[in-house]
């Protein structure tokens, strides 16, 4: 009986080693498998996804600036505020005639309200006000010539930028030139590996709707404007940026 029992215990024994060890040759002969298929799986798939190349570019258009933007900035300065702020519609006063006088309308004319807050110069403390005037200029020789006559009447601080009625058109152009340069630059990268240059695969592009400026130079004293700089033709320079995924063909 004693020795029946120990049998089977040997016996069980022996079964689950058996067991054990089909599992272990299983592992060991399923991981190289598994391994082997996928690298064969990977290089299939490389092998049948067409080589392409991904080029960011920029491209550029020149645009003739006809448009300025005269900024006018009006503060004014007291230790009492109410006279700060009468000075101050004074000015908004003269500068409202001013511009209904030279024939600009509300379309031409964008103005923030005013503000007024404390503030501190030297051992003077009182209230400046402040606001910005912002005048669309399609003819550029009002720049200067607006500059002296408003300096005269008490206005010190102005700014300007140059702009383009054509910024549709120069986007689309700058748009052109950059897929031509994407191209070429492409084309120097496949020639140099050997490859050549296909079809466009895709195009990413995020358009900057924003408008154009260039800053123009303001007076800052009252100075004849005949044979400035103004005179001269003024470029607007847009740009516009994009990456295109190219195809790779065989020489």
């Amino acid at each position: 009986m004693k020795k029946a029992f120990i049998q089977g215990i040997l016996t069980d024994t022996l079964n689950r080693s058996i067991t054990n060890m089909y599992k272990f040759l299983f592992l060991i002969l399923f991981f190289p498998l598994a391994a082997c298929a996928s690298i064969a799986q990977s290089a299939e798939r490389e092998a049948s996804d067409p080589a392409t190349i991904l080029i960011d570019a920029t491209g550029e258009y020149h645009s003739p600036a006809d448009i300025i933007y005269f900024h006018i900035n009006l503060n004014r300065f007291n230790e009492d505020a109410e006279i700060a702020f009468n000075d101050h519609k004074r000015l908004e006063r003269y500068l409202t005639d001013f511009l209904i006088e030279k024939g600009f309308t509300d379309d031409d004319i964008n103005a923030n309200p005013v503000s007024i807050s404390p503030r501190r110069y030297s051992n003077e403390r009182g209230f400046e006000t402040s606001q910005r005037v912002s005048v669309k200029l399609t003819d550029i020789s009002q720049f200067e010539q607006m500059q002296v006559e408003l300096i005269k009447n008490g206005f010190d601080n102005f700014s300007g930028s140059f702009s383009t009625s054509m910024q549709k058109e120069a986007r689309e152009k700058a748009l052109e030139d950059a897929v031509v340069k994407a191209r070429r630059s492409a084309a120097i990268l496949a020639a140099a590996s050997g490859k050549r240059v296909g079809d466009v695969i895709n195009i990413e592009y995020t358009s900057s709707h924003g408008p154009v400026y260039r800053e123009a130079m303001a007076l800052s004293t009252p100075v004849a404007s005949d044979g400035g700089l103004l005179q001269f033709e003024t470029k607007i320079t847009v740009q516009e940026k994009i990456r295109v995924r190219f195809l790779l063909t065989d020489l």
